[in-house]
């Protein structure tokens, strides 16, 4: 029987920097990860701030595959605003998840590759994990394995999303967003461009069919073009989960519903909760206190609960608006609310949300949706 301080099942950025934060305190740490490399399948797109990166504890020596200048954002009548960026990149997440994998070994971390849990007990002492090579004992359990965890409780929190790495000439520079709530309803469609003719572009939306949604989104945009990987996951919109912590086991990450309701995006927010968690799991143990792994879902609620409680009143707002509710939106917005907007946090994003429905006649549709809740929005 093995045994271990601590396992992680899933090496993804959340699962690794806590195993990260935990090696770092002398304790013994497996990082279980059921898929044959690090850093595969690439699910994200991938876009992240440089600030953001350096607080994570990442130098991006190269990982940057793209600098972002900017975001080209279109209505479903086909307007578009631009809105310019700085300091933020289009990031090789394979790369980056090594990189951070390196560090959690370095500081005496092990990892499995083709390794998955396939069951585990909790029991007064420690967590029995049975994995499809071993037994394992655990004195708590990092549950890191992906929007599938939580998907078990709210199977309806999530949407289904494609996205395929494009070869063509015709690909522009900038990020390009596509709204429109028939074809994407409550998300859009994207192209992230990685630099060399190549972008990341994908869809997903409620009850769509992401693969076809897709093909015709890239036959309506480019003449030709090479497809050269192919991705297909759900993706999370529903919020953080209700408690982090039950008992020994620790929910991280997207199984722990720590993306962005309404952009899906959490190499930031998921990381930041591998430090919290990581942390507060050394802390538990070397005090030999189970309440001190709260401190992680205290921290974590603290940094991002308000913003994530207010993207998701956002998003009941956006995904009520007719395709002519959003036309009305980029019509009213002028070059002064856009510079506004390209003022706000690339990470904490929400406030340049309540600023395009304030100034739109969304503002009159919010109200009405949310009633007294609008006030949680706009003060």
């Amino acid at each position: 029987m093995l045994e271990y301080d601590v396992v992680i099942a899933g090496g993804s950025i959340a699962g690794l920097i806590t195993a990260r934060e935990v090696a770092r305190h002398g304790l013994n740490v497996l990082v279980l990860e059921e898929d044959s490399e690090i850093g595969t399948p690439e699910h994200c797109g991938g876009i992240v701030s440089l600030k953001a990166l350096l607080e994570l504890g990442v130098v991006p020596d190269g990982m940057i595959m793209y600098e972002i200048r900017g975001a080209r954002i279109y209505s479903p009548s086909m307007k578009s605003i631009d809105i310019p960026a700085k300091n933020v990149v289009a990031i090789d997440r394979r790369r980056l998840d090594k990189h951070i994998a390196k560090q959690a070994i370095i500081n005496g971390a092990e990892i499995e590759v083709r390794t998955s849990m396939q069951d585990y007990q909790v029991l007064d002492e420690y967590v029995k994990i049975k994995t499809n090579k071993s037994d394992i004992n655990s004195k708590i359990l990092v549950d890191a394995r992906g929007c599938k965890v939580i998907m078990q409780d709210n199977a309806k929190g999530s949407i289904p999303s494609a996205q395929y790495e494009v070869v063509s000439k015709s690909l522009d520079s900038s990020i390009e967003v596509y709204f429109n709530n028939i074809k994407y309803p409550s998300f859009f469609a994207w192209i992230i461009p990685n630099g060399n003719y190549v972008a990341r572009v994908g869809v997903a939306g409620k009850n769509i069919n992401s693969a076809n949604t897709l093909l015709e989104f890239l036959n309506a945009h480019y003449d030709k073009y090479s497809i050269t990987k192919q991705i297909y996951a759900p993706i999370w919109i529903n919020g953080a989960s209700k408690g982090f912590v039950k008992g020994r086991v620790v929910r991280v990450g997207d199984a722990a519903g720590q993306t962005k309701p309404t952009t899906a995006g959490g190499i930031y927010s998921c990381g930041i909760a591998g430090i919290f968690a990581g942390n507060a799991i050394a802390s538990a143990i070397n005090h030999n206190n189970l309440t001190l792994l709260h401190k992680y879902e205290e921290s974590w609620l603290g940094k991002f609960g308000k913003e994530f409680e207010t993207m998701l009143l956002a998003r009941r707002v956006f995904e009520r608006l007719d395709n002519k509710a959003i036309d009305d939106i980029f019509n009213t917005l002028d070059d002064s609310t856009i510079k506004e907007i390209s003022t706000t946090d690339f990470d904490f994003h929400s406030n340049a949300l309540i600023r395009m429905i304030k100034v739109s006649k969304a503002l009159s549709i919010a109200k009405s949706i949310l009633g007294n809740e609008v006030r949680r929005l706009f003060g």
